[in-house]
């Protein structure tokens, strides 16, 4: 009795873990086809194979890191970011270093140094063996620094941009003040030289009235005068008429 019950529980055994191998196939096989695709380097198919089996089992952290690798490969960096946490997120999640890692290479890729030097530093946490999230770590660390200089220096050349700009600005400014003042310069020297003007031609005009009227006074006279001559021509000739005649009257 105890050998046929010993029998039995040995066959259980065997169909239970026949029935684990069937249920996980499907999913060991679309991974291989995944990681071979992704050794040809053609990597829409090897995410997509990725994809479909996370999709399936979402528990499963090595298959997101898998996912997540391909995707890099295809430049979504912000879907691979994703799945590189939600992998971190399961505790019995073994790669963590090479997660940390790649996610690290991420933040690289996307120039986001400071956080890529985090990650670097939390993968060689994990995994003080990890030579290539210390050589990364290195490398972003010099990065960053290239980086803070050169926006230093962007900003000493905006400040500089800024100092031209504010100076051709107040230059330009003074400029139409200058212009404004030598506009109303001219406007009063204009007004000047036309009360100038209607001065001399009044003062013209008054001396052609004062002229007119002299020589109309000087053409009087000599009218005047010479009806005295005439008068006078006149009268001499009368008194010698009357002396011719005797007569008086």
């Amino acid at each position: 009795m105890k050998a046929k019950l010993m029998i039995l529980l040995i066959l259980l055994l065997s169909f239970c873990t026949l029935f684990s191998d069937i249920v996980s196939y499907d999913k060991i096989i679309r991974n291989l086809k995944g990681v071979k695709s992704y050794e040809k380097e053609d990597f829409e198919i090897s995410e997509d194979n990725f994809k479909r089996n996370s999709i399936k089992y979402p528990k499963d952290a090595r298959l997101l890191f898998n996912q997540a690798n391909a995707q890099v490969k295809n430049g979504l960096l912000e879907e691979a970011e994703q799945n590189y946490k939600l992998a971190l997120n399961n505790e019995k999640f073994k790669d963590r270093s090479r997660a940390l890692q790649n996610l690290g290479n991420v933040k690289f890729l996307q120039k986001d140094y400071k956080n890529a030097i985090k990650n670097y530093r939390d993968a060689l946490v994990e995994n003080s063996q990890n030579l290539d999230a210390r050589y990364n770590y290195e490398l972003a660390a010099r990065m960053l620094q290239r980086q803070q200089e050169q926006k230093q220096q962007q900003q000493s050349s905006d400040d500089q941009e800024n100092k031209d700009e504010e100076k051709e600005k107040q230059e330009q400014q003074q400029q139409q003040q200058q212009d404004k003042q030598d506009d109303e310069q001219k406007e009063k020297q204009q007004k000047r030289d036309e009360q100038k003007q209607n001065e001399k031609e009044k003062t013209q005009e008054q001396k052609l009235k004062e002229q007119k009227k002299e020589d109309a006074e000087k053409m009087l006279k000599a009218l005047l005068q010479k009806e005295k001559e005439e008068m006078k021509k006149e009268k001499e000739k009368m008194n010698i008429d009357r002396t011719k005649t005797g007569k008086y009257w």
